[in-house]
């Protein structure tokens, strides 16, 4: 896993190299776009926006909360659960701090990272 991604492909590979084991903050997208977006001088808002969006839009992962015994997907589809998302970010200040969401990779997603390191 490379330390610091060069482009939103990278970086959306390393989140999902993450969702492999377990579920994860949507935190780990933020501080990720957050390092990428200072690299390239553009909005870290942006860039999360652009990787979430992806993330959903091609079936590889779900955002939800977690219940009191698993995983539970927000309902709707990609563009509502990224305006969702972005809006409880924005409301707290992009300081999630585990409390907004969480991904989990979708079967389609586990094997995205799979059929990566196969080759």
């Amino acid at each position: 896993m490379s330390k610091s991604p060069i482009n939103e492909e990278e970086t959306c590979h390393e989140i999902l190299e993450e969702g492999v084991d377990d579920r994860f903050p949507v935190d780990r997208l933020v501080g990720l776009a957050r390092e990428l977006s200072e690299r390239r001088g553009v909005s870290h808002r942006d860039v999360s926006e652009k990787m979430l969006a992806h993330l959903l839009r091609s079936g590889l992962v779900n955002v939800g909360d977690l219940g009191e015994n698993s995983f539970e997907a927000w309902s709707g589809d990609a563009e509502g659960v990224v305006r969702g998302v972005m809006q409880a970010l924005d409301e707290v200040g992009w300081e999630p701090a585990g409390g907004v969401c969480w991904l989990a990779n979708t079967p389609a997603g586990d094997r995205e990272v799979a059929d990566r390191q196969v080759n």
